[in-house]
């Protein structure tokens, strides 16, 4: 493995355990106390305060009595499911330390003494969750909405210098009302994850102006390792930015595997414990050029094997998104008697032609990269998080 150059070494941030409050302080006053995400939040909280250990993966919290690793610190335990787009979601464990390092970091980086977020993802994730947790740590407030909402019924008024965070395709959906807009550039950054943010949108976001800070990470890692600063990501820099302090990434073999040694990784997945200074390997692959900047290129789970030759579905996917017709696309493989896998693309809206969108193809992919089965739908299915699912036969 070879680890990235020109950064420091990774902050060791205190692990002073802070209390789950049993106050409401972090609630914004102007929430709708019928709110279901505000009821989680709440429920959640409350178990969580008196020492419980709970999970995160149905859709109510749940106090957990006893975890089945044996192995495990007798600690407060935070349990996630992953996102699960790609196959059966994962049980992780992560405890308050791995929580607290990655807001620790995010603090550390952009400067900001208290978070308060409006938060449009759903709370059985970490994603969501983060949300809660980065504000009640740095004494911020939460308001919660449906992303949905901020084409109407929430105003900037509500927005002003908060921090939102969103997956690319809620970004996409917003970035054409200008009510929305006006919402997104009064927040004081928009984090995005989850997905690959297109060239489109990206230089949609650019023309309109919007704080927009390009992240990756994962449930394993309590959420983001990486972060772009927004005059960066305006200026035209399209990669996830530099590591966080509190983390450390590598790249691993000859297909560029990403290695992350991080303070937030999880305490166990799936039954398998990590011990300290772990090198977690992600399913992603990426680069990294001279000046530190991390790039995503894909995830080694969702290769297509064609007729022996290998196909890169994030690439596809990427010249596709090109076409200003094609609101969404997803590349997958499905099972072919005589080529092994075929590349088979999922396209929305589907009025559109598939001749119009393979022509455009040519001169930009390979002949094996270029789909040999097309679907063309309304919508792709999502996951409650809002990221799309990978569709199979």
């Amino acid at each position: 493995m070879h680890c990235q150059p020109k950064v420091a070494c990774i902050v060791e941030f205190a692990m002073n355990r802070m209390p789950y409050p049993r106050d409401e302080d972090w609630i914004h006053p102007s929430n709708n106390r019928k709110n279901l995400q505000l009821s989680y939040a709440r429920s959640a909280i409350s178990q969580l305060s008196k020492g419980h250990s709970v999970c995160f993966t149905g859709p109510a919290p749940l106090q957990v009595a006893q975890i089945d690793e044996k192995t495990l610190p007798d600690q407060q335990k935070l349990v996630f499911g992953t996102g699960g787009t790609t196959g059966k979601p994962k049980r992780v464990i992560h405890l308050e330390s791995s929580l607290s390092s990655a807001v620790d970091a995010l603090t550390s980086r952009v400067g900001e003494e208290s978070f308060s977020f409006v938060n449009c993802l759903p709370l059985n994730h970490v994603g969501g969750w983060m949300q809660i947790e980065r504000a009640i740590r740095t004494k911020g407030q939460v308001f919660f909405c449906s992303h949905k909402d901020l084409t109407g019924q929430v105003s900037k008024s509500i927005t002003q210098g908060k921090w939102l965070s969103l997956v690319p395709t809620q970004l996409h959906f917003l970035v054409s009302s200008p009510f929305a807009c006006e919402s997104l550039r009064a927040c004081k950054g928009i984090l995005v994850g989850g997905a690959a943010l297109s060239e489109e949108l990206s230089q949609k976001c650019r023309d309109l102006q919007l704080p927009v800070y390009p992240t990756y990470g994962m449930t394993e890692t309590a959420g983001m390792v990486t972060l772009l600063d927004a005059d960066d990501f305006l200026n035209g820099n399209s990669s996830v930015g530099f590591s966080l302090p509190h983390a450390e990434l590598g790249l691993q073999g000859n297909v560029n595997r990403i290695a992350i040694k991080s303070q937030s990784l999880c305490l166990a997945r799936e039954g398998v414990v990590f011990e300290p200074n772990h090198w977690y390997l992600s399913d992603d692959f990426g680069m990294q050029d001279q000046q530190g900047h991390w790039f995503v290129l894909g995830r080694l789970d969702r290769m297509i094997k064609t007729g022996g030759e290998m196909v890169n579905p994030a690439i596809v996917e990427k010249i596709i998104m090109r076409n200003p017709e094609v609101r969404e696309c997803s590349v997958v493989a499905e099972r072919d008697e005589r080529w092994g896998e075929v590349v088979t693309a999922w396209i929305a809206p589907g009025n559109l032609s598939e001749n119009s969108i393979r022509d455009n193809l040519k001169g930009h992919l390979q002949d094996h990269e270029i789909p040999k089965k097309w679907y063309m739908v309304d919508e792709l299915p999502r996951s409650d998080s809002g990221m799309s699912n990978r569709l199979t036969e």
